[in-house]
């Protein structure tokens, strides 16, 4: 197992690792260099996006010094692209990583579609490795309903399973940019993605008027389609059944932190996950929405995950 040299400061240069079956998987680090006297956070992107989302926990949105490792899951950003790769298989992938970087305790965050992926690794990770989880936004098993889900995340979401994967992948082209991302020209991509935020709700369009977080949301889904659409086409079809139950988890180190305005993950769902998920921690957020929670909050999430 080979990587690129770590980088001596904070940095979203990429970085990557071949697995043991020669897979690469690529990553970036932000916040404060690694030490063993701080604390390290991987963070899971969301759906469709990239290691480049975690740009937004730059030191300044921390409530402490942390170490943050973002990963490209399987097919986005550099990591190879997985056949019938599976959410269970995902925990491999991240203690191929820390143990290449020789890191011993580590916390785990995932926004959004990084959801089932925090979870999966709170199931199978030791608690004297895995010391916390948060998941911000998160998307939910469908079983637990899907009332006051938008329509389009909810098409979506039930047709992934059925489709055959081309069919996948032509959707993640025309309706999700992966044409416009493969474009030299990022206006292109860009006015594709405005145009799509558009149907989301008034506060997740407004966090979009800050420039450097609308600038670093459009890279990062760009960069998950850097190797075309098979890896965000493979991993939308996995959100309908994620291969373990919400019930195996252990919750007392996982806090769930959700929007009641959520239209992409209805707070509904997240409520019923919170009750399955026996002993973890439920934030419910008033007056905010799927991206403004964790524009809004991150330096609260972190806190907590941290136990500060």
């Amino acid at each position: 197992m080979s990587s690129s040299s770590p980088e001596s400061s904070p940095s979203s240069t990429l970085q990557t690792i071949n697995l043991p079956d020669s897979r690469i998987l690529s990553y970036a680090t932000y916040g404060s260099s690694y030490s063993p006297d701080i604390p390290v956070i991987l963070y899971f992107h969301g759906f469709p996006g990239s290691r480049l989302e975690a740009g937004w926990l730059s030191s300044k949105r921390l409530p402490s010094p942390a170490h943050i490792i973002a990963i490209d899951r399987p097919g986005m950003g550099s990591s190879t692209f997985q056949p019938s790769r599976r959410i269970l298989d995902w925990p491999t992938d991240v203690l191929a990583l820390v143990d290449h970087l020789n890191i011993k305790e580590f916390y785990v965050l995932g926004d959004s579609g990084g959801s089932p992926y925090a979870l999966v690794c709170a199931n199978k990770f030791p608690r004297e490795r895995l010391k916390g989880t948060a998941v911000v936004s998160g998307v939910y098993p469908l079983s637990l309903g899907t009332e006051g889900m938008s329509w389009s995340v909810k098409a979506f979401l039930y047709a992934g399973p059925w489709l055959p994967h081309f069919a996948m992948k032509k959707i993640m082209d025309w309706e999700m940019g992966g044409n416009a991302a493969r474009n030299p020209d990022k206006k292109a991509f860009e006015e594709m993605f405005m145009k799509v935020m558009e149907k989301k709700t008034a506060k997740d369009r407004a966090c979009l008027e800050d420039v450097e977080f609308r600038d670093i949301m459009i890279e990062s889904m760009r960069e998950s389609f850097r190797q075309g659409s098979d890896g965000p086409a493979w991993d939308g079809k996995l959100y309908a059944d994620w291969g373990f139950k919400l019930e195996e988890a252990e919750g007392d180190n996982i806090t769930l932190w959700h929007a009641k305005g959520d239209a992409n993950a209805p707070f509904q769902m997240a409520e019923k996950a919170a009750k399955l998920i026996k002993g973890c921690v439920f934030k419910a957020i008033e007056d905010e929405t799927h991206a403004s929670l964790p524009y809004n909050y991150m330096k609260e999430v972190v806190a907590s995950l941290l136990r500060l």
